[in-house]
């Protein structure tokens, strides 16, 4: 029965690997929750405070994504139009996957900010912070799935072998 728990945790750990680059599908929760599922109906040895602090971090890793492409919009000068288009953007360019999910984002974020600003240049500029903050936050996800299926494999391996 634990070896069931083990394949589906794993395929919920692949899959939050997936939602770090598909702004869709919640990456950090979906790998949490393959991490709870091992912790609650197996014998792997991970204790509530590593539970804790894993829920924790994913909470951050959530909120992070959004945070910082707004600060990367309000960094270099966007308001709350070119915020507004960054996610209007990021939306609309998860139906055109892969290239949509990376230029929606710099495409709302430039014509929101070229609506408040009317500057070309500006406008790039604010794009540019949207996308650095897009790439930033895809970053703090990969790297929270990323040690979690580290961690999960760890245990299993310690385990078994």
């Amino acid at each position: 029965m634990e070896e069931i728990i083990y394949l589906l945790s794993l395929l919920m750990m692949i899959v939050g690997l997936i939602g770090s680059f598909v702004p869709v599908i919640p990456g950090p929760l979906i790998s949490f929750i393959g991490i709870i599922l091992t912790f609650s109906f197996t014998s792997l040895p991970i204790g509530s405070n590593m539970m804790w602090i894993l829920g924790a971090l994913m909470a951050i890793a959530m909120a992070g994504d959004y945070i910082l492409q707004i600060l990367g919009v309000k960094k270099l000068g966007g308001g709350k139009k070119a915020i507004r288009g960054t996610l209007i953007g990021t939306l609309l360019g998860m139906f055109i996957p892969p290239i949509g999910i990376l230029l929606g984002a710099i495409i709302g974020a430039f014509i929101g900010a070229k609506i408040e600003q009317g500057s070309n240049r500006q406008s790039l500029k604010i794009a540019l912070g949207a996308f650095a903050g897009f790439l930033l936050g895809t970053g703090v996800k990969l790297i929270y799935s990323v040690y979690v299926m580290y961690y999960f494999t760890e245990l299993l391996l310690k385990a078994y072998f």
